[in-house]
């Protein structure tokens, strides 16, 4: 969000005060030029398009120059950018929005001379991030925010192991509670759960909280923290493979029993959470559908829901929505939470879930 808008806007000599960042909807040619597919994951993003995004802006600017240069029937040679304004001969002088429109009429270039990094003026430096006050004042929106006309809220009851299957449901007690719409068992990526629709999210809370479920856990590897213990330190003590070695292995051999220092470090299991809960919202219009969700993994997850909804990937909108934290969270092969509310919101038709 600031970034990548750094390096594009340096080569671009735009002025940074103007500079609004946004993000992209699900669409090839955002696609990631490394992994081949439109995402964000392993700190990935600047190392990968650290250069094209060098590129996009010095074609842009030279584009604007272009657009300047013909206007004022003078050689591009004969001008300049910065700050967003081009400046040519005789003191001439216009604004990249004055020429927008005449510059994206320009070819584009096919080759550009980037800057010298003794020219930046951007990249490398102290700059504000783009989202620090909207996240200071808490008017960012994020996924877990939207709020769009007629829209229910769902929530699910997981098993508690992954494979899990509901063996029994009763929601007598849940279909109580005023707002609830509905309650289903839906698939999941591994097993089954019960989806709760409701008009807001307490009510959806509440209901799930009143479900009376017995799950089907048989079969399933059912773990056990003293017995992986036991079973890391066996292995531990066994000899793996080792991918790349690295410093003397003999060292430890010639070291004094005296001068050695041997610990042991335990870590627990730790969940990989976001502080914004995982959500999706979408729509099901029948032939087409419109998704809203704070993705990492925007080809996966728009195919993966697509398929859902016996779509073509095409036929589903998918918009990028602020995310409250990702860290690889919000970047899941099997895309189950984007999955799970199109499964739901199918069964809505033309109700945003």
């Amino acid at each position: 969000q600031t970034s990548l808008p750094m390096v594009l806007a340096d080569e671009l000599d735009a002025d940074w005060s103007q500079v609004v960042a946004e993000l992209a909807p699900a669409a090839d040619v955002y696609k990631d030029p490394l992994f081949g597919i439109q995402m964000v994951g392993g700190s990935g993003s600047i190392s990968h398009s650290f250069q094209q995004y060098r590129e996009l802006g010095a074609k842009t600017r030279a584009m604007l120059i272009a657009a300047a240069a013909d206007r004022w029937k003078v050689s591009p040679n004969d001008c300049r950018a910065e700050n967003s304004v081009v400046f040519g001969p005789g003191g001439k002088s216009a604004r990249y929005a004055e020429l927008a429109d005449r510059a994206a009429r320009q070819p584009v270039p096919k080759t550009v001379k980037l800057k010298n990094p003794s020219e930046f003026r951007l990249i490398g430096k102290k700059v504000p991030r783009l989202d620090s006050r909207a996240k200071c004042d808490g008017s960012q929106k994020f996924g877990l925010d939207l709020d769009l006309p007629g829209m229910k809220i769902a929530v699910v009851a997981h098993p508690p192991v992954f494979g899990g299957r509901v063996k029994s449901l009763d929601d007598k007690e849940a279909r109580k509670l005023d707002g609830v719409k509905d309650i289903f068992q839906i698939p999941l990526a591994k097993g089954t759960g019960v989806a709760v629709v409701a008009d807001r999210f307490w009510t959806a809370k509440q209901a799930r909280d009143r479900l009376k479920i017995e799950w089907d856990l048989s079969g399933l590897e059912l773990a056990d923290s003293s017995q992986l213990w036991t079973k890391y330190r066996e292995l531990a003590r066994t000899t793996g493979n080792v991918a790349v070695a690295r410093g003397d292995d003999k060292a430890m051999s010639r070291t004094p029993a005296a001068k050695r220092i041997v610990a042991e470090y335990e870590f627990p299991y730790l969940a990989h959470t976001p502080m914004e809960p995982l959500n999706a919202t979408v729509r099901f219009e029948g032939d087409k559908a419109e998704a809203w969700v704070p993705s990492q993994f925007q080809t996966v997850d728009q195919a993966a829901m697509a398929q859902a909804l016996g779509l073509k990937p095409e036929l589903l909108t998918f918009h990028t929505e602020y995310a409250g934290g990702g860290f690889g969270r919000r970047a899941t092969i099997d895309s189950h939470i984007p999955v799970e509310g199109a499964v739901i919101a199918k069964r809505f038709r033309d109700t945003p879930i």
